[in-house]
């Protein structure tokens, strides 16, 4: 049995709006129980006329929820009986308990889960979603970490490994993020992040990605800072978003037909890349798998990431990591 966390509180939508994504996952899968941190007063109803294996589902009732603060460690430290800390500290205090899943605050869920789970080492945790491109990827970073040294980029190409692994991929490939694909091509850090890669994972790396490559790269992992990977995502999600609306525009002087026929092949692209079904960004290097939703997320999005952190716990994501990273268990 995969045990995993959903903290209900803290998103865009209400926790009544997001339990039922909760439930489609047990119902689809015996294998797995929730431990889920709501007002229960808000879903007891909404419970109450859905069908599901009560032995699969607990339910801890709680009110407090941590919204956006300027400082997460404020809200970290003023706010212990918050959803986020209770959920965060029942994992901690629970070895069969495997993860925790959350649509809150970026920051909050950052920083809570470093102060209470702690890192698998003196490394600096990082945050990795899947890219969906000519393959599935993860960046790693996307945001965490805004400077970094070299020791830290080939820790981030260790931990995306592992996690690649844990998802089934069998010898990751990795990409280094940089403006040009030769060696010679970067800052210094990047360049000597390059020849580092080079000696400790000649299995594995395979040179530099530039950004226009990044979604069709032969990478596994692409390795990079907070600054650029967040830049990079967000430029992905953003460059998206225009050429749809674009295509839409320039469809509109077409026949009725041709529009429909555009509008459907947009839906399925949308729904390729939609975040409410491609599961959370994993913060990388703590000890309990934690991940984080987008914020506007929906009831689908906690089946996706429940699902996310089942298949992640089955591959041992922590104890490759640790392996990796050359840490004794």
């Amino acid at each position: 049995m995969i045990k995993v966390v959903c903290d209900l509180m803290g998103a865009d939508n209400k926790p009544i709006d997001l339990i039922s994504g909760v439930i489609d996952a047990i119902n689809n899968n015996p294998d797995v129980f929730c431990y889920v941190l709501a007002p229960l007063n808000d879903i007891k109803e909404k419970l109450d006329s859905m069908s599901y294996n009560k032995n699969q589902l607990e339910v801890i009732d709680c009110n407090v929820e941590i919204t956006n603060y300027d400082i997460p460690t404020k809200a970290f430290r003023e706010k212990k009986d918050s959803s986020l800390v209770k959920g965060l500290n029942l994992c901690r205090d629970n070895d069969d308990i495997s993860a925790f899943l959350s649509c809150g605050s970026t920051g909050a869920v950052l920083v809570s889960s470093v102060f209470i789970l702690k890192t698998v080492t003196h490394i600096r945790p990082a945050l990795s979603p899947i890219i969906a491109g000519k393959k599935e990827f993860c960046i790693v970073d996307c945001g965490a970490n805004v400077d970094c040294r070299v020791d830290q980029l080939l820790d981030f190409a260790k931990m995306g490994v592992a996690y690649m692994e844990a998802r089934g991929v069998l010898t990751p490939k990795v990409g280094l993020l940089s403006n040009g694909a030769e060696e010679k091509k970067g800052n210094d850090v990047i360049k000597e992040a390059h020849q580092e890669l080079k000696k400790i994972m000649p299995n594995n790396f395979i040179g530099n990605v530039e950004g226009k490559n990044i979604l069709y790269s032969d990478s596994d992992v692409i390795v990079c800072d907070g600054l650029m990977g967040n830049i990079a995502l967000k430029t992905i999600e953003g460059t998206a978003g225009v050429v749809a609306k674009e295509i839409l525009e320039m469809s509109k002087n077409e026949s009725l037909e041709v529009q429909k026929s555009i509008s459907k092949m947009l839906l399925n692209l949308r729904s390729k890349f939609d975040y409410n079904t491609q599961g959370g960004a994993v913060l990388l290097g703590v000890n309990k798998i934690v991940i984080k939703a987008h914020g506007a997320g929906v009831a689908e999005t906690f089946t996706s990431i429940i699902n996310q952190a089942y298949t992640l716990a089955k591959g041992d994501l922590v104890g490759k990591i640790k392996k990796n990273l050359g840490v004794e268990e």
